[in-house]
C-alpha cells in the first residue's frame, strides 16, 4: 500500500521535460553577472525587484529544522550555494528566481518573525530565538544582515525556453521539480492566481494523487491547468506539452481579467472536475482510476493520459450520473476500450504525439456517446 504523499503514484503525474529545440544559437547572447548582495539587501529586494509573490510562497517546502541550519549557516558565514536569478524581459531591475527560492523564502520567513530556530548544531544559545528576540543585538543583527550571499543573474535570454532549459538543468541532479513554478514567474495572472489557491483546498484531486496536503511540485496545479486546457481552451494541442499549457495560461489569464463570467466559468469547470474524480474514485477504487489497464490488469502508476479521457468524460454530468448508477458498465466499457490496441497505444507513457491525443480521445469519447447518448467532443488537436 503506497502511503499518501509518496512519489511512486506521481511518477507519470508531473509534467515532463520536453525537447525544447534549442541550439547553441539560442545561448549565445546570454551574460551572467555576478550581484553580490548583502542578507539585508537581499531581504530589501524581495517583493519588490526580486518577485516573490504570493503563489511563490504558498508553495514551500522546506521544513523548519531546514529552514533553521540555512539561517545558522548564514550566523556562521559558511558558503552556501549561489542565487541565481534572471532579469525579466524587457526590464533592467526586475528578477525571478531560478535557483535559491526556498532559501529567499527562508530568509523573508525567519526575518518576518515566522519561526523559531531549532535543532542547531552549532549555535546552541540561539536555540528557540526568533529574530525579534536578536534584531535588537547588534552583534547577531549585524552578522545576519551583513552577511554577503553569493547571487548572479541572467540577462539578455531572447526566448523563454531557455529559461526552461536552465531551469531543468539546475534540478537533474536530484528530483525534478515542476515547471508550473517557472510558468507561473514568466506568465502571471489572474487566472494561475485562482487555479493556486483553489488547489489549496484539499479534494478529490489530492486523494487522487495521494496527498494529504497541496502538492509542493504542483502536480495538482499542472493538473488541473491540463484539464481546463483540454476541457475550455481555444488553443491547439499540437504536441508539445509545456508550450499548450504556456499558451492557455496566457489566454486565461487575459480572460480572467476581461471576460465577464470567466472566472465563474473556471470555477464551475474545476468543480466538475472534482466530481468527476470523486465519482471515478468510487468506480474505480484500489488505485485504478487513471490507471493503464492491459492485459487484464490495472497499472500502479498514475497516468495522465488516462487521467485526460476518464475524467474528461466524468466531468460530464450526464455520464456521471449513469455510471455512478451503474458503476461496473462503466468500468467495463473503459476495459473494453482499453482492449483495442491503438488506445493502449495512445495511453503508453510518455505518449504525447498530437495523433495519440487524438486518438485516446476519439475512442474513449466515441464509445461513452454510444453508451450514453451523450455527445462528448475531442479538444482541438492538431
Amino acid at each position: 500500500m503506497v502511503e499518501p504523499d509518496s512519489q511512486s503514484e506521481l511518477y507519470d503525474a508531473v509534467e515532463e521535460s520536453v525537447d525544447l529545440e534549442l541550439t547553441g544559437e539560442s545561448f549565445s547572447d546570454l551574460l551572467v553577472a555576478p550581484a553580490d548582495w548583502t542578507v539585508g539587501t537581499l531581504y530589501s529586494q524581495l517583493g519588490k525587484q526580486i518577485d516573490l509573490n504570493p503563489e511563490f510562497q504558498r508553495r514551500n517546502v522546506w521544513p523548519a529544522p531546514a529552514k533553521s541550519k540555512f539561517i545558522e549557516s548564514l550566523f556562521l558565514g559558511i558558503p552556501i550555494p549561489q542565487i541565481l536569478l534572471s532579469a525579466r524581459l524587457g526590464s533592467k531591475n526586475s528578477f525571478l528566481v531560478l535557483d535559491g527560492k526556498q532559501r529567499l523564502l527562508a530568509l523573508k520567513s525567519f526575518i518576518e518573525n515566522e519561526f523559531p530556530l531549532k535543532d542547531l548544531r552549532v549555535l546552541k544559545e540561539l536555540e528557540g530565538k526568533k529574530w525579534n528576540d536578536l534584531k535588537d543585538e547588534s552583534e547577531w543583527r549585524d552578522r545576519l544582515l551583513n552577511e554577503t550571499q553569493r547571487t548572479a543573474v541572467i540577462r539578455n535570454w531572447k526566448n523563454e525556453k531557455v529559461l526552461y532549459e536552465i531551469f531543468y538543468r539546475l534540478n537533474s541532479a536530484s528530483v525534478k521539480l515542476s515547471p508550473m513554478e517557472l510558468r507561473m514567474a514568466l506568465h502571471p495572472g489572474g487566472f494561475l492566481k485562482f487555479v493556486v489557491n483553489w488547489t489549496e483546498t484539499i479534494s478529490s484531486l489530492h486523494q487522487l494523487l495521494g496527498k494529504k496536503k497541496p502538492d509542493p511540485r504542483m502536480s495538482d496545479v499542472e493538473l488541473s491547468i491540463r484539464y481546463l486546457a483540454f476541457s475550455q481552451g481555444e488553443t491547439v494541442y499540437a504536441g508539445d506539452l509545456k508550450e499548450y499549457l504556456d499558451g492557455t495560461c496566457t489566454d486565461f489569464n487575459s480572460k480572467y481579467d476581461e471576460v465577464d463570467g470567466f472566472p465563474e466559468t473556471i470555477t464551475a469547470s474545476l468543480n466538475e472536475m472534482t466530481s468527476a474524480i470523486t465519482v471515478g474514485l468510487d468506480i474505480f477504487p484500489d488505485r485504478r482510476f487513471c490507471r493503464k489497464y492491459s492485459n487484464g490488469e490495472y497499472e500502479t502508476r498514475f497516468n495522465r493520459a488516462v487521467f485526460d479521457v476518464q475524467v474528461g468524460a466524468l466531468a460530464n454530468k450526464q455520464v456521471r450520473d449513469a455510471a455512478q448508477a451503474n458503476p461496473q458498465d462503466f468500468m467495463s466499457l473503459y476495459e473494453e476500450v482499453s482492449a483495442v490496441p491503438a488506445f493502449t497505444r495512445a495511453v503508453e507513457f510518455n505518449t504525447k504525439t498530437p495523433a495519440s491525443t487524438r486518438t485516446r480521445f476519439q475512442l474513449f469519447y466515441d464509445a461513452i456517446n454510444e453508451k450514453y447518448g451523450s455527445a462528448l467532443v475531442i479538444p482541438s488537436i492538431q
